[in-house]
């Protein structure tokens, strides 16, 4: 669709995009205060614009969030140039809307509302409201950089997981074997990190490790060999030698929250009527900008590059429509800690529409200390709490999933 929309800037990025999302216009104006309209909330959107709808010129009016006068003669300036101009009512100061119901209390203004929960639009330019259902989509990535961020190429769905059908596969039976070894599979896999940095591997990728110092962590690797996670399993007296699949496998066998991380993300993809993207192992530098190395190193090595990097990484993000859930994955022992860290990141590349959750492999339930705490620490901070997974059926955690997007 072509022509102008006016769009009342919001701190909340995601009131700021439905339009561009839905309509790709000829051009959105963004009206808005001075003390909100920041040049790094405004560079972010432009960036984001950039990215979705490249053709859509955009144009940012600051106003006085004090003058009434000014703020009139604002939109009245807009609606001659732009008589045919639409307004989108999501966000916007306070003086710029009364200054908006004033001036269309004396004109017929073209107006809308589109909700970024559900993509529904709302016309009020009619003499009778209409509503139109309908969904406006954005990826992870653009939801990252729309807040200001961006995904790093260390993110695990760039550089570590590629999700074949083959793989999909493999991710399915390790999760079941985790859930039969349920709190030894962490330790299995403790022991395991540590013996395989001990012993590398050959140049053809065989590992040759001691039973000895895996102890009964060896019993992983026959349970690994009969779902055909390895190759060219032997097993003498004094050790095991062996190749792993690929490299997906090891990472999976020697870090002990992996498994849990791909789990969640396996059963959310099955739903693709409800989740349009998801990422795991997600990377996210906070600045939008990955710093370039100076071009003669100092003596400090860490000084090379020009500024400090705020990096956090989130375990799984899923997105429904264009409202993102950030998850944090545990496979042990959960503390309030990991509530603020989930929160401070949500807050930060999720705004107030985002979703958040903390899955948890094992039980949280009161015979843990202070399990009461953290659980009433979580409700008060928004934050869905599923627990006990190893005891859940796929289809049991898909529903829980889904019902955290109000679905």
């Amino acid at each position: 669709m072509g022509g102008c929309f006016v769009e009342f800037f919001s701190e909340e990025a995601l009131e700021n995009i439905t339009v561009l999302l839905k309509y790709k216009p000829e051009r959105i104006i963004f009206l808005g205060h001075k003390h909100n309209m920041l040049t790094k909330k405004m560079k972010s959107l432009q960036n984001f614009a950039e990215m979705t709808s490249p053709s859509t010129a955009i144009e940012f009016i600051e106003v006085p969030r004090d003058d009434f006068e000014l703020c009139v003669k604002t939109i009245n300036d807009i609606l001659t140039e732009h008589p045919n101009a639409r307004f989108e009512l999501t966000g916007g100061g306070e003086m710029l809307l009364i200054a908006f119901g004033y001036i269309s209390s004396k004109k017929a203004i073209k107006t809308l509302r589109i909700d970024p929960y559900t993509g529904t639009e709302v016309d009020f330019s009619g003499d009778e409201v209409t509503k139109v259902d309908g969904q406006v989509h954005m990826t992870v990535m653009q939801d990252i950089i729309l807040h200001g961020g961006t995904l790093t190429r260390s993110s695990g769905s760039f550089a570590t997981w590629e999700f074949t059908e083959d793989f999909r596969k493999d991710v399915q039976k390790i999760w079941d074997l985790s859930k039969a070894l349920n709190h030894k599979w962490n330790k299995y896999c403790s022991i395991i990190e540590d013996v395989i940095k001990k012993y590398p591997a050959d140049e053809n990728d065989f590992y040759t490790l001691p039973k000895s110092e895996l102890d009964d962590a060896v019993n992983l690797f026959y349970r690994l060999r009969d779902l055909d996670a390895l190759r060219g399993f032997v097993t003498e007296k004094r050790e095991i030698i062996f190749q792993f699949k690929n490299k997906m496998i090891k990472n999976i066998v020697t870090k002990t929250g992996n498994i849990l991380e791909l789990h969640v993300y396996e059963v959310a993809s099955r739903r693709k009527d409800i989740f349009n993207d998801y990422v795991i192992s997600a990377v996210i530098d906070w600045d939008g900008e990955i710093k370039e190395p100076r071009l003669s190193a100092p003596e400090n090595p860490e000084a090379m590059y020009r500024d400090p990097e705020t990096i956090n990484e989130i375990d799984v993000i899923l997105m429904h429509n264009v409202v993102p859930t950030f998850i944090s994955c545990k496979s042990g022992r959960v503390d309030s800690k990991a509530l603020h860290e989930l929160q401070t990141v949500t807050s930060r590349f999720g705004g107030k529409y985002a979703k958040k959750a903390i899955v948890m492999a094992t039980p949280c339930n009161e015979k843990t200390s202070g399990t009461n705490f953290f659980k009433q620490r979580a409700k008060d901070m928004h934050i869905w709490v599923i627990d006990n997974v190893y005891e859940m059926s796929d289809e049991q955690l898909l529903k829980k999933l889904i019902r955290i997007q109000g679905q």
